[in-house]
């Protein structure tokens, strides 16, 4: 009887997202909080940045908290990319048990200010970060709800900021899983020095993912897909993880195609994933990650202590 109450429960949560959320969903305009939509790992966008249903690592903590429950050990995470040789995108995290965290820097290289007539007038440099906090909640073996919290910061040309808050769940059956996510379902707007505001786009996202042995394949419908029915905001994947150390994925979506691999070794891995643009030049996205044993202030400890005799040692 449980059991079944759950159930319900999911399913009438997944009719009141899919129903009533869509009449009251943003438009879609483009906030220059963009700076999230650009992903926190090579793994997911290997995967055609489709993680909502999967949302098994610390990843999760950007594409749906509700995942988090399921992580077992402290992971520390970095990225890094420079696309187009225009601009370096970075971000590092850390999420162990429930919660998680990552910081995102983007800042793009001198950029020539021009006039009407094409004219150099002067210069600036465009500078952003992002800061998000994922936290997680079993309900039960098979359903878990989380919340994301995003803190959007414009450093130049200008100074502006903005909040968001974003509610998850994540349902397991079987090789199945469903996540959903609310995408800014509360914020304050983005406010600027001179005044101006800007909205965030309040949507919802879905995911779906199938696991069988080794093969995992996902699809996403997110943006604005449910409201407006454009298919060109699916995204897909498929990982297959039988070759040990090594992992190997694929994906696409409506901007670009990839491909992509990890490799394991020991406590660390090493993720690659090359994009294939449609419409702009090729590039890639490099990240590392360190799995710790213990918990987070253990980990903190032992890299205390092992800092403290390197120096000892160059003394």
């Amino acid at each position: 009887m449980q059991r079944l109450a759950v159930e319900v429960t999911v399913l009438l949560i997944i009719c009141v997202l899919v129903v009533v959320v869509p009449t009251i969903a943003a438009d879609t305009y483009i906030s220059t909080a963009s700076i999230f939509e650009l992903g926190v790992s090579a793994r997911t966008v290997g995967l055609g940045e489709a993680f909502i249903g999967v949302a098994d690592d610390e990843a999760a903590v950007f594409y749906n908290p509700a995942g988090l429950p399921s992580l077992s050990k402290t992971k520390f995470s970095s990225l890094y990319t420079r696309p187009f040789g225009a601009y370096s995108y970075g971000a590092v995290g850390v999420s162990e048990h429930g919660w998680g965290g990552y910081l995102l820097v983007l800042d793009s290289d001198t950029l020539n200010e021009r006039d009407l007539y094409g004219n150099v007038t002067g210069s600036f440099r465009y500078t952003s970060s992002g800061l998000l906090f994922g936290f997680g909640k079993r309900i039960d073996s098979k359903l878990s709800c989380g919340l994301q919290v995003k803190g959007y910061r414009l450093l130049s040309p200008t100074n502006a900021s903005g909040l968001s808050v974003s509610p998850s769940i994540l349902y397991r059956q079987g090789a199945y899983t469903t996540g959903i996510i609310w995408r800014n379902a509360l914020s304050m707007e983005t406010n600027y020095a001179d005044g101006h505001t800007e909205p965030w786009i309040r949507d919802i996202a879905v995911g779906l993912s199938y696991q069988h042995e080794n093969t995992t394949c996902c699809i996403d419908f997110t943006e604005n897909l449910i409201t407006r029915g454009e298919v060109a905001c699916v995204r897909m994947g498929c990982e297959y993880s039988g070759c040990k150390p090594f992992v190997f994925r694929v994906g696409t979506n409506r901007d670009w195609s990839s491909l992509g691999f990890s490799f394991h070794w020991e406590n660390l891995q090493l993720d690659f994933a090359y994009l294939i643009h449609y419409a702009l030049a090729d590039s890639y996205m490099i990240s590392l990650s360190y799995q710790g044993t213990g918990s987070l202030m253990t980990e903190l400890s032992k890299a205390a202590q092992q800092l403290s005799s390197i120096v000892r040692q160059a003394n």
